[in-house]
């Protein structure tokens, strides 16, 4: 029982302490992850789909809901349509349980993972940072150089089930 606590609290640490570009490429991983498992078990088991499915949903809203559109201008509405695509064909895949949509879905995650990968730690708030007069505190503000809010969604250990 300890151990598992350590882990848990290990893992909580860790992603509250991580940079915000490296959350949001373990959240671009989760849902290929999802992704590629609820596509496996589209035939047999639609009950795991499902869950898969709904787990990829969530985190696709957190990161739509995170964009800031004021910052980030037409890169996050860019994203917000990237996200609004996902989103429609994770729906399709719940009703006519089709991979295709998943594969669909990939396309379209899997450059936006790679890119999100080279984004060096930390960048979103250097750039903010050298943008503000001198003195101002970077943190009340919202935003990164992709657009994306830098405060990580809500609990993400909760709101994402990392586990599964």
């Amino acid at each position: 029982m300890t151990y598992d606590r350590n882990i848990l609290a290990y893992r909580e640490t860790d992603l509250q302490t991580m940079g915000k570009e490296k959350l949001i490429v373990l959240l671009y991983r989760k849902m290929i992850e999802h992704l590629d498992k609820a596509a496996a078990c589209a035939a047999a088991d639609r009950v795991e789909m499902s869950r898969r499915l709904s787990l990829t949903q969530r985190i696709v809203a957190e990161l739509r809901g995170a964009l800031d559109h004021a910052i980030g201008g037409e890169i996050a509405a860019n994203l917000d349509t990237l996200y609004d695509y996902v989103f429609s064909e994770i729906l399709e895949m719940q009703v006519d349980r089709d991979p295709l949509h998943a594969a669909n879905c990939r396309r379209v995650l899997e450059p936006l993972l790679t890119a999100w990968s080279q984004i060096p730690s930390g960048t979103g708030n250097r750039e903010l940072s050298s943008s503000l007069p001198a003195g101002t505190d970077p943190a009340p503000a919202s935003g990164n150089a992709a657009g994306s809010d830098p405060r990580p969604p809500r609990n993400p250990e909760q709101s994402f089930s990392f586990s599964a």
